[in-house]
């Protein structure tokens, strides 16, 4: 159950001053709401200089939480603020904005109020002379951005009653947990959120409204330069997938684009960007490596392997848990760790490879088969590969390449659907001890998966394997193998 009325979140990168004058501003300015609220500090820079200080200073701010975050770089990181409060409400803001006295316990007093809202929650924007604001921005294009920021004179009274906007700047926004659309898994870097946002609540049936008495100040200006990456590839790339996912006409940006950056480095960027799209492995919200740390030579093999799929720069490092001499219970360890952060990062589905997968040279056609295949099915586990034992596995009627999966085992490329998660984390212990006494039953994590019959799916023929099975494959899948 929800601790608090009110979850206070912020993502900050290499910003340690930021945080702590947003974080020193909400104590000194607004205590009437400290009974109520939380305050969570996601790093997504965990490996920086920074992130000892962000740690150290849940020592002096009660219901301060640091959780750090790597996994998304940018923008889509402010999905962590919401999948980790522990309020009915949140409240995420950039790491280096403060409010107007009192405005915290005005959003307090109005989301009490209206407990069961569907709405996004924003305010205005005050620039540096305390004076002038900035209540939306108006839906078009400039400057390698959409939207331009705007004013309704409505919002300079701080009691004026809220009113719809079309968009708004997301250095402040808050909303009902529940209610909270989330951000594509697949962004990364930053671009792409204004508007993308807002138009989620709308068809999830709810409005934006600026709150006129919200009003927080936001620093611009960095003297010292951006310690990120901000790329035109990543923010092109963003806009891309938002028109994908929201199934919107993508040829604005486009054009806008061209002009903006010219036709030759837009068309090179937008080659690349497309074909991501039209990659079949775009399918999936996120794909994993399991990769134990002292194994360098093989990541760089198999990541070789990705980059001749088109898909290295989306596949996450997971590092597998070390087990000796039973090998497998750092297996299923790292199967089970992979599939929890899936569940805690609410992804529809995760693509899990192990580190000497390799794959056939029809892997991107046949993948986008099976895949066309799939739809409409109700399925929890997808083999790309598998041992089948000597055992044919022909496709379906009416099918090309997919078929039922039997009792296959190894997990060398294996997806994992949303509606398996909290079986497999019910079932699979997520200890040492647990694992042990749990593979005297089980032998393996894929011996149990092989006696699991409901909505298990198989490539056939498959286009992945690994060498221990290679004497086990069939001559047409070694034949069509690429190491």
């Amino acid at each position: 159950m929800p601790g608090k009325a009110l979850a206070i979140g912020m993502c900050t990168y290499d910003d340690y001053d930021g945080v702590y004058f947003s974080v020193m501003a909400l104590r000194l300015y607004h205590p009437e709401i400290a009974a109520d609220t939380e305050i969570l500090v996601v790093d997504n820079h965990p490996d920086g200089p920074f992130a000892a200080p962000l740690k150290a200073l849940e020592n002096w701010v009660p219901g301060y939480r640091y959780i750090p975050f790597d996994r998304i770089r940018g923008t889509a990181a402010r999905d962590v603020v919401f999948r980790e409060a522990d309020a009915d409400f949140v409240l995420c803001m950039d790491s280096h904005v403060m409010f107007a006295p009192g405005v915290l316990r005005q959003l307090l007093d109005y989301i009490q109020a209206h407990p069961d809202t569907p709405d996004l929650l924003q305010g205005p924007l005050i620039y540096d002379n305390l004076q002038s604001i900035s209540t939306h921005m108006n839906p078009v294009w400039s400057a390698g951005m959409y939207g331009v920021w705007a004013t309704d004179h409505r919002a300079q009274d701080p009691a004026a009653p809220p009113f719809d906007i079309p968009m708004q700047g997301l250095g402040v926004f808050a909303c009902r947990r529940s209610a909270w659309p989330g951000f594509n898994p697949r962004l990364k870097g930053f671009g792409g959120e204004e508007g993308y946002i807002q138009e989620k609540f709308r068809r999830a049936g709810g409005r934006t409204l600026c709150l006129p008495f919200l009003r927080w100040i936001h620093r611009f200006t960095r003297p010292a330069g951006v310690p990120y990456a901000n790329t035109w590839e990543d923010r092109v790339r963003n806009y891309l997938i938002i028109a994908q996912e929201l199934a919107i006409d993508s040829s604005p940006a486009i054009e806008h684009f061209r002009v903006h950056l010219g036709r030759d480095t837009a068309d090179r960027i937008l080659a690349g960007v497309c074909s991501e799209l039209n990659n079949p492995f775009h399918f999936f919200d996120a794909i994993y490596c399991i990769n134990l740390a002292e194994e360098t030579r093989r990541w760089q093999e198999v990541s070789t392997r990705f980059a001749r799929l088109g898909i290295a720069h989306r596949v996450r490092r997971f590092e597998a848990i070390r087990t000796q001499p039973n090998h497998h219970i750092g297996c299923g360890l790292s199967h089970r760790a992979v599939v929890e952060e899936a569940r805690r990062q609410g992804l529809a589905n995760v693509l899990v490879f192990e580190d000497d997968v390799v794959f056939t040279d029809d892997a991107i056609p046949g993948l986008q088969t099976a895949l066309n295949e799939l739809q409409g099915r109700d399925w929890q586990m997808l083999y790309l590969g598998a041992c089948r034992w000597h055992q044919e596995y022909p496709p379906l009627e009416g099918a090309a390449r997919l078929a039922k999966a039997g009792a296959v085992t190894c997990l060398h490329a294996v997806a994992y659907r949303h509606t398996v998660y909290n079986r497999i984390l019910s079932d699979v212990p997520a200890d040492l001890a647990g694992m042990e006494a749990w593979l005297r039953i089980h032998a393996g994590i894929d011996q149990y998966f092989a006696f699991q019959h409901e909505g298990k799916y198989l490539l056939s023929p498959v286009i992945a394997s690994q060498p221990s099975i290679h004497a086990s494959e069939t001559p047409d899948v070694l034949s069509r193998l690429r190491v």
